[in-house]
């Protein structure tokens, strides 16, 4: 029998990452879960479920800012500071007053009913673009394999002294052909190759354009990909070339500064970040190339992890990365103070 107790519920289109970050952020034993076309902020605590849920129904009305409250907890064993209250409590403890043995058994507590994914699994409405760059990976594929992806591709150069302006490229532009900068990154050779490009865009895409919007994604897939796609073409022109890698790192790149800008920003892993950069560098120094058939474009994840990089800059210098959630935070308002036993 489950033990966890209802606090709230609210619709599938409402956006809880403020209560998500909240909960997570004072590491309160509270979950949120998706159940009958509802999303559920439940507790373990009996005594948390009203204060919270007094403090949810302000913060749906419009009335507090949970990034501006502060949660003190003390023991029920020693006297009461205050009663279960939110702005306008009198009595605020200062700093430290929580106790270190408190302290920690929450975050134990926290930890142990952490849930077993790191990745936010994001209502797929939210995510609409990234829903259809993994479906083009698979439609790319489906279309080499029935020989129909010519239109999409760069042809390559013929052998010998290259001249961009008579290039095989210069040709396709003249023509008027300029989809041929973007859909390379369709054309898939295999299917793991579309398989671990999708798995890339399910993971870190969706994360980003969840946060930041659709249009701002849409900008940085279509700004992105053509400058992977140049850069593959000018570095080996002489060789047919197709993928979405490109665009999944540039993806990796904006959450490389992201993460830089907002430390406590988690949606997409650290480690897998570090993880796609030294692939990177092991796929540049040519190792990999000797069990790949066709070899890797490392020129189009390196224009496209620079493209990333630059993009990621400019976005977060222009404020963006506010969407994306950190622990840091401007010192607190608005302080609510509740009770805590040990269970």
């Amino acid at each position: 029998m489950s033990n966890w107790i209802t606090v709230c519920e609210f619709p599938l289109s409402k956006d809880l990452s403020p209560v998500a970050e909240f909960i997570r952020r004072h590491q309160l034993p509270l979950r949120i879960s998706e159940e009958n076309n509802h999303q559920r902020v439940a507790s373990l605590a009996p005594q948390l479920v009203e204060p919270m849920k007094q403090l949810l129904e302000r913060w749906q009305a419009g009335e507090v800012d949970l990034s501006r409250i502060q949660v003190h907890t003390y023991d029920e064993s020693a006297p009461a500071p205050a009663e279960v209250g939110g702005a306008e409590q009198p009595v605020q403890p200062e700093p430290g007053e929580v106790d270190r043995e408190t302290a920690e058994s929450q975050e134990s507590d926290a930890q142990a009913m952490a849930s077993p994914s790191v990745i936010p699994q994001w209502p797929l409405r939210q995510t609409p673009l990234s829903v259809l760059l993994i479906a083009l990976c698979f439609i790319g594929w489906l279309m080499l394999r029935q020989g129909w992806a010519e239109p999409l591709v760069i042809f390559p150069q013929k052998p010998g002294d290259f001249d961009l302006s008579s290039s095989s490229l210069a040709w396709h532009l003249s023509r008027g052909e300029f989809w041929r900068l973007w859909t390379p990154a369709m054309v898939h050779f295999s299917l793991p190759h579309a398989l671990f490009n999708a798995l890339g865009i399910w993971i870190i895409g969706r994360a980003l354009e969840a946060r930041a919007g659709t249009l701002w994604f849409a900008v940085l897939v279509l700004l992105s990909a053509p400058v992977a796609n140049l850069a593959q073409y000018v570095w080996a022109p002489q060789n047919l070339f197709g993928g979405m890698s490109g665009v999944v790192y540039a993806l990796i790149g904006v959450a490389f500064v992201i993460q830089r800008w907002q430390p406590g920003w988690r949606d997409v892993p650290p480690p897998l970040v570090w993880l796609a950069v030294i692939w990177l560098l092991v796929c540049m120094i040519g190792v990999v190339d000797y069990f790949i058939p066709g070899g890797i474009a490392n020129a189009a994840h390196i224009g496209g992890f620079a493209a990333g990089l630059l993009l990621g800059l400019l976005f977060c210098s222009a404020g963006g990365a506010r969407r994306y959630f950190s622990d840091t935070r401007a010192p607190a308002q608005t302080t609510t103070t509740v009770s805590r036993k040990e269970f």
